[in-house]
């Protein structure tokens, strides 16, 4: 098992609150091997937990911040509020945070003079590959009984028992999520595909069981319904 997958999973396994593993790493937990090198690290918490994992992330002293997006604005531009005092409301709509080790990755967000104390922007990612976690980005998700509600689109929901799998009791989010959380960059006529997605895609979709693939396939259609040039080339 990567190491970085067994010191999150240390981190967060007395937490309080269900996780689980998403990104290019979940891909790698269900292939059973590493697909490819990874800089960022994912976990999905879900929504109703959002403040007890920002109050454990700053209790184990990680610095946390919230994300701010502008749906066509490249990540240079958005805006990142680090959170000192976990009552103030503003980060509740946040889509996602990232969390910063102590002493790791003093790169990748940057301070500049005109903005606030507590605004940063975003500046470099010089690592490749993260040998030890330093940096974790946290997407929320919600769950409604038995389902798991996409954060992408609400309207699409997963069986939740379909939804987080697990690889020695670490739990991760399935493959069909990971791969329509990517699908994103296929939503356009041109569509903007960058490498890795396309290796993941390439990677994955054969393994899939053929209930993954149809509910991608459905769940890919609902997004994006003018989306059926680029859906024959997912070979679903």
């Amino acid at each position: 098992m990567n190491n970085v997958i067994l010191q999150a999973h240390n981190l967060f396994k007395t937490a309080g609150f269900d996780y689980a593993i998403c990104g290019g790493f979940a891909l790698d937990m269900f292939a059973g091997r590493e697909l490819r090198s990874h800089g960022d690290f994912d976990i999905m918490v879900f929504k109703e937990d959002k403040h007890r994992a920002v109050r454990f992330m700053m209790y184990k002293g990680w610095s946390v911040f919230g994300r701010f997006m502008e749906e066509g604005r490249p990540i240079t531009q958005h805006l990142f509020y680090k959170i000192d005092d976990i009552t103030n409301s503003y980060w509740n709509d946040c889509k996602n945070m990232w969390a910063i080790k102590p002493g790791g990755l003093p790169d990748v967000l940057h301070k500049l003079d005109r903005l606030p104390p507590e605004v940063y922007t975003y500046q470099s990612r010089k690592w490749l590959v993260q040998d030890n976690i330093e940096f974790i980005e946290l997407e929320f998700d919600a769950r409604d009984g038995n389902d798991y509600v996409l954060r992408e689109n609400p309207r699409i929901i997963h069986a939740l028992d379909k939804a987080i799998l697990y690889h020695d009791d670490i739990p991760y989010l399935a493959p069909e999520l990971i791969l329509f959380f990517k699908s994103d960059q296929f939503s356009s006529e041109h569509p903007n595909v960058r490498p890795k997605t396309e290796s993941d895609f390439k990677a994955i979709v054969p393994m899939l069981s053929e209930e993954s693939k149809r509910w991608l396939l459905n769940a890919i259609d609902a997004a994006y319904p003018n989306g059926r040039g680029w859906l024959d080339w997912l070979s679903l």
